[in-house]
């Protein structure tokens, strides 16, 4: 037998000690045994905030460390059952417009439907205290922040929510006059589209399904984050709701045909909520079946080959979609991802430069 090394007969000791410390806690006569965890909420543990807010990596992918500590503590703050909460913020650097808007969605579902108290640590980081402060999620975390934003990459956010019973186009007049300042335009058709979207966001997102048997928010149950910047327009919509996966069936239930051929064609796609998502911009029509109310997600992707370049992308789930228009005279580049991690909901989310529709609407 070959004899061990020095470090291998200190490692064995080790090891020997650690099992019988286990033994010894776990107590004459019970089965061996870990120490349990103490549940998050409660008076002695914060829940605590990773460092980083990103839904996706620069590749749209969800590889890295800082996108699986998010969904880490995005899982953590479902899990909340408790009266109260404390979340650590305050190690908390960077938050991607997408990750903050989801993130903003879940506190507000917390607080609807289990009435948890919220408390945070707040953020060192002064950057991060401008953003809670400029998207509203100080309120959801009952955190004084005395800084008021003045940077240049925080100030220009505007938010809007709304019940899932009807969207009001005055709850999001105040964010798009952003628009019609850059592009001199009273109404700008970028803004319709949206708000069709929107409309069919509320519309469909929150459909009962016999797969979802949990509660589901009802006011706000939909979320916007909106920027005008350097004339370029973000904006990002995000809900709670059951996802197209769940959704689309149920607006085609009298067209089992049309169903079944949108499947068809989509077939070889990976991940069943990303083959739901690429069937969903194929079918052009909401299920009222009024072609004035729009054509669904299809209308959410019209808005970038109409307006002649920019970007579109839609996450369901765990299905990404991307649609990318580098100008008028070229044809848009589609791609679609199977996600690793579910945001259970769905977020479209749109990138447009204005240049273009402002010189037409002076000319």
């Amino acid at each position: 037998m070959k004899k061990q090394s020095e470090k291998q007969q200190r490692f064995q000791r080790w090891k020997s000690a650690h099992v019988m410390r286990l033994r010894r806690a776990s107590g004459p006569g019970k089965g061996r045994c870990l120490p349990r965890r103490r549940g998050i909420g409660s008076r002695n543990e914060a829940l605590v905030a990773p460092s980083h807010f990103i839904l996706l990596s620069a590749t749209s992918h969800q590889s890295g460390t800082d996108v699986n500590e998010y969904f880490k503590f995005l899982t953590l703050l479902r899990a909340v059952n408790s009266r109260s909460l404390v979340i650590d913020m305050s190690g908390v650097r960077r938050m991607i417009v997408d990750a903050a808007l989801l993130f903003k969605a879940e506190l507000s579902r917390l607080v609807q439907l289990r009435g948890t108290q919220i408390t945070a640590i707040a953020p060192k980081s002064l950057r991060t205290q401008q953003v809670l402060k400029q998207t509203g999620i100080d309120k959801l975390l009952n955190l004084k922040v005395e800084t008021e934003p003045n940077r240049e990459d925080v100030i220009h956010w505007r938010i809007a929510e709304g019940p899932r019973s009807d969207v009001d186009p005055g709850l999001l007049e105040p964010i798009m006059a952003d628009i019609e300042e850059v592009t001199g335009l009273a109404s700008h058709p970028v803004f319709q589209g949206i708000i069709e979207s929107i409309g069919n966001c509320a519309e469909h997102a929150y459909k009962d399904h016999p797969d979802v048997t949990w509660a589901m928010p009802e006011s706000p149950s939909w979320w916007v984050f909106q920027q005008v910047k350097d004339r370029v327009l973000m904006v990002v919509v995000c809900d709670l709701g059951i996802g197209v996966n769940r959704a689309l069936p149920l607006t085609l239930a009298n067209e089992q045909g049309l169903m079944k051929k949108l499947m068809h064609l989509v077939r070889r796609t990976k991940g069943e909520d990303t083959r739901a998502l690429l069937a969903a911009m194929e079918y052009g029509r909401t299920s009222t079946g009024l072609h004035e109310r729009g054509r669904g997600m299809k209308n959410a992707h019209a808005v970038i080959d109409d307006h002649g370049e920019g970007v579109f992308y839609a996450i369901s789930n765990k299905g990404c979609y991307v649609y990318k228009k580098a100008s008028p005279s070229v044809d848009g580049h589609r791609r679609s991802i199977k996600l690793r991690h579910s945001i259970y909901g769905t977020i479209l989310g749109w990138r447009l430069p204005l240049e273009l529709t402002s010189q037409q609407g002076r000319s």
